[in-house]
């Protein structure tokens, strides 16, 4: 119950960091917010999410688009990031499973226009894919290995190319959407020599199979 009361709260008085140290103002409203006083709604927050999130694995997504929907360009906190990448720990990879998850954090920052945020968490996770260690790499032939749905990826280089179209920050949208670019090249480069080598083994396994056969008989 105190969650969903300090929810409602967000959802009419979302704080927005200025460029004063020393105050917040309200989105909305000239009320002046001392910025002790916005980092304890800040600590509770973080504090009722840490005791509930293992109850509701979903509580992360819904602060943080309870957060975008009222301000598009709010900065999430490090720790409320942290709540979906974490998730990740001590799994094998893929994004299946978990709801507060790095594909639904991607999910949300294309769906509220942070495209920077979102290119470069795909990228994040699309380079920590390829650093496996070969010792590792049963890990990213598994089939669910392929963690961020196509069709999020396709609609944040559309709306990109829709940007750069519109002459809207273009430099910014093109140096994003080249990156975006780069980072699934090298991705289904990285897909193309896994599947290779899978075959490699297996018609490895299949010809010593028939030698072992071969020589039964």
């Amino acid at each position: 119950m105190q969650l969903i009361r300090f929810m409602n709260h967000c959802r009419t008085n979302v704080i927005m960091l200025t460029s004063s140290r020393d105050a917040m103002v309200v989105r909305g409203s000239s009320d002046v917010v001392p910025a002790s006083q916005l980092s304890s709604q800040w600590e509770t927050l973080e504090h009722y999410l840490e005791t509930y999130k293992s109850l509701h694995t979903g509580l992360p997504i819904i602060v943080a688009e309870t957060l975008l929907r009222t301000d598009p360009q709010i900065e999430l906190p490090l720790w409320l990031v942290l709540m979906f990448k974490d998730n990740q720990k001590n799994r094998t990879w893929g994004m299946a499973g978990q709801e507060s998850n790095p594909a639904s954090l991607f999910q949300l920052y294309v769906d509220y226009g942070r495209y920077p945020e979102a290119t470069n968490l795909f990228l994040e996770y699309v380079e920590a894919f390829a650093s496996v260690r070969p010792s590792n790499l049963i890990n990213r032939k598994r089939p669910f290995a392929v963690w961020f749905p196509y069709t999020t990826v396709e609609r944040l280089w559309c709306q990109l190319e829709e940007l750069i179209n519109a002459k809207c920050n273009v430099d910014q949208c093109d140096k994003l959407k080249r990156l975006l670019h780069g980072g699934l090249l090298n991705h289904l480069k990285l897909l193309k020599v896994d599947s290779d080598d899978v075959l490699s083994s297996a018609a490895y396994h299949w010809e010593n199979r028939k030698v072992v056969l071969g020589g039964a008989l």
